[in-house]
C-alpha cells in the first residue's frame, strides 16, 4: 500500500500500489481539480514535496506542458501521476471559486 498526504488539504490517503492520482482524488474530497484529464490544460498541476521516487515517471504529456524548470522543482500533472508505492506529499494552488 502507498499513502498519499495531500498537505493543501491536511488530508491522508492509502491505495493501491500503480493507483492513478485521479483515480481516487474525488472520492475522497480534496481540492485538487481536474480539467481534461489528457495533460494538455495544466488544472491538476501539483508538486511533489516528497516522495518523488514513490510515483510514475514524467510523462510525454508532462514534458510538452511543464517547463523543465518546474519539472526540476518537483511541479507535475496530477491527471499523469501514478502512486507507485510508498509515502508521496502533494500540494497544489487552491482555485478560488469565483
Amino acid at each position: 500500500m502507498a499513502r498519499v498526504y495531500f498537505k493543501t488539504d491536511d488530508v491522508t490517503h492509502e491505495v493501491e500500489d500503480g493507483t492513478p492520482l485521479i483515480d481516487f482524488c474525488d472520492e475522497i474530497e480534496v481540492s485538487l481539480s481536474f480539467g481534461c484529464t489528457e495533460g494538455t490544460c495544466g488544472v491538476c498541476e501539483v508538486t511533489v514535496v516528497e516522495g518523488m521516487e514513490n510515483i510514475s515517471r514524467i510523462t510525454e504529456e508532462e514534458r510538452d506542458y511543464l517547463l523543465p524548470e518546474d519539472l526540476e522543482e518537483g511541479m507535475r500533472l496530477g491527471c499523469q501521476v501514478k502512486i507507485r508505492k510508498g509515502d508521496v506529499i502533494l500540494s497544489w494552488k487552491k482555485v478560488k471559486a469565483k
